[in-house]
């Protein structure tokens, strides 16, 4: 069975994208219409994310929401496994591929932040294309972490655990001159983060960031895979992380605000079915549970 899951992802990254997004768009549909979690937590996200816009504006967010969320899920076989000269043209930013090689001519490393928007698999990817690169990663189990882990590294990245090991090595890469990557949204285990503001809420965050930026001098930026109309492609968008973002005291909260920018560029694109905020601090509730009590 796990020989088959691994050809039928393989097999399926020779679709077309047209096809990939597709489908992924009518899967987002579907859930659109029935009651399901994603569709739950996604309008709860909106409606405490961004309350300044109108209803049937976040409405119209969260329904391109769950299907760009499948279409990163299709999407990732074709990114991962499919024709090498497609992938290449996926990958053809000459703007952004100039920015890339700037940063790495000031011999400082640089810290790429690919957060969950737009084709993140793919941010990751173009990172990699243009030289040494070291990303951190949770490792999932047997045939779906070898699978990962094939694709993530198909250019030549370096995929290290969320472990100590793998922050020391993270922060080798920087001295050695060379990129990491990190995903900069997720929320960390306890004991692993602080407590920032994310969207005017309480967020656990990693420090890692920070801490990385301040020991190493590397410049901090976004990566941003934007996912095109109709299976056309992906244009890339490049930013510079906030300025304090090393310093000891406000950098968690300048990484929160450089993922509110982000994301409110793009909002369709954002994972907003992701329960970012479940981990509260001690004596404060799970705002998730409460919502669902408050539904039922």
């Amino acid at each position: 069975m796990k020989s088959w899951l691994r050809f039928l992802i393989r097999a399926s990254g020779a679709a077309p994208l047209w096809l990939l997004h597709g489908l992924g768009a009518a899967v987002g549909a579907l859930l659109w219409r029935v009651p399901n979690k994603q569709r739950r937590l996604t309008l709860w996200h909106l409606d405490h994310c961004l309350p300044e816009l109108g209803a049937g504006e976040r409405e119209r967010i969260a329904r391109a929401s769950l299907g760009h969320m499948f279409k990163a899920v299709l999407e990732a076989p074709a990114l991962w496994f499919g024709r090498r000269r497609r992938l290449e043209r996926w990958l053809d930013d000459p703007a952004a591929a100039r920015q890339v090689e700037a940063l790495r001519a000031q011999g400082r490393g640089v810290i790429w932040l690919c957060p969950h928007i737009g084709a993140w698999e793919l941010a990751g990817l173009f990172c990699s294309a243009h030289g040494p690169m070291t990303s951190l990663y949770k490792p999932q189990k047997g045939t779906v972490d070898a699978i990962m882990y094939d694709g993530r590294t198909r250019l030549g990245a370096r995929l290290v655990p969320t472990t100590g090991a793998g922050v020391k090595a993270l922060l080798a890469a920087l001295r050695n001159q060379e990129m990491i990557g990190i995903l900069p949204d997720h929320d960390p285990p306890r004991g692993a983060g602080v407590y920032a503001p994310l969207f005017g809420m309480t967020a656990h965050t990693t420090e890692l960031v920070t801490k990385l930026a301040a020991r190493s001098g590397a410049p901090v930026w976004f990566c941003i895979a934007e996912r095109l109309p109709r299976g056309r492609g992906y244009r890339f968008h490049l930013s510079p992380a906030p300025a304090d973002i090393a310093d000891p005291q406000t950098g968690v909260a300048a990484l929160n605000r450089g993922v509110e920018a982000v994301i409110r560029a793009l909002p369709e694109q954002y994972w907003w079915a992701y329960e970012r905020y479940r981990h509260q601090p001690d004596g404060q509730p799970n705002p998730y549970r409460l919502a669902a009590t408050s539904e039922s």
